[in-house]
């Protein structure tokens, strides 16, 4: 189950008016967690805002990571370097889809393409062996 789908069974209703606020039109509730998915996928960080504003879990997890982030800004030397703000910017995006266990596209393609290769290799040694045999 992936973040959204999580949110999107919890609270439907918020769910479909985040999407609606985007100038959407949710055509099927049953998949409001691919819904919201896409709706990230096309709006970028500001439509992942507004969906994880509505997480059930907000409170628990802002108090466990806003006090791993105090905690990590006190190690610092106290100085403004762009390239750890960026690196702590993409580890918030790490992961947002969730593990769903699914198959890449490319995966499933490049085991069909494996398929076809030894299926055809297969067919083309039975034909070698009944030529030679006649």
């Amino acid at each position: 189950m992936t973040v959204y789908d999580y949110i999107a069974e919890s609270n439907p209703r918020d769910a479909r008016s985040i999407c609606e606020s985007f100038g959407y039109t949710v055509t099927n509730p049953k998949q409001m967690g691919t819904n919201l998915k896409r709706l990230v996928n096309n709006e970028g960080e500001e439509a992942l805002k507004s969906v994880m504003q509505i997480h059930p879990d907000k409170e628990i997890l802002v108090e466990y990571f806003g006090l791993k982030t105090k905690k990590r800004k006190k190690e610092g030397c106290g100085c403004q370097d762009n390239s750890n703000r960026r690196l702590d910017q993409l580890e918030a995006f790490i992961n947002a889809g969730g593990n769903n266990n699914e198959k890449s596209d490319a995966k499933v393609l490049a085991s069909n393409t494996n398929t076809i290769i030894f299926a055809s290799a297969l067919v083309l040694a039975v034909a070698i062996i009944f030529k030679n045999d006649k």
